[in-house]
């Protein structure tokens, strides 16, 4: 048996990580994504430049994981027992959860069309966060007889997602309990 030699330093302190991660939704929120800097970050959560480029390599990396961390964007999966009434409750809180975290997630979106690597760590991270809940919720529809064995769950997993995040840009505004219900009585209940 091969001893491991003891790490040096000290080990890292999740406070910092919180600290560093609330700081990065805050400030993006305030000044978008484009004028969020690593160092600004770094003061607003006390701490030391070294300590967040220690943590995340880039910008990038660091606001991917503040959006889905600390945002709260992410629901709870609900289990009524009903393909509609999770699909209606899931997406009204997702509603909620974009109406808290709005203005870090509108400097998010805006920059994802020009932003090929902030494009690709959204959709690793927030976006396939979203659509794991949406898709536990088509697999348990699928288990309990509601949809049909060959339902295409990758497809009906992502639309709802899909939908509500292009809701603003083709409605010019927010989408509402209204459009969440149009989405699950159009798509999320069987006949």
């Amino acid at each position: 048996m091969v001893e491991r030699a003891p790490r040096r330093g000290r080990p890292r302190d999740p406070a910092v990580d919180e600290a560093v991660l609330t700081a990065a939704v805050e400030l993006l929120a305030e000044a978008g994504f484009a004028r969020l800097t690593m160092e600004q970050v770094a003061a607003r959560a006390g701490v030391g430049k070294a300590s967040v480029y220690l943590r995340w390599p880039n910008k990038v990396a660091l606001v991917a994981e503040a959006m889905q961390r600390r945002s709260g964007v992410v629901p709870d999966v609900p289990d009524s027992g009903s393909l509609p009434g999770d699909m209606r409750m899931f997406l009204r809180a997702l509603l909620q959860t974009f109406g808290t975290a709005s203005r870090a997630m509108a400097a998010v979106m805006g920059e994802v069309g020009s932003h090929p690597e902030l494009r690709a760590a959204w959709r690793k991270g927030v976006a396939a966060a979203l659509i794991d809940c949406a898709r536990e919720i088509v697999e348990r529809a699928v288990a309990r007889g509601e949809l049909p064995a060959t339902s295409d769950t990758e497809l009906l997993s992502m639309l709802p997602v899909t939908l509500l995040q292009n809701w603003r840009l083709e409605h010019d505004s927010s989408p509402d309990d209204a459009a969440v219900e149009r989405i699950v009585r159009q798509f999320y209940t069987p006949a």
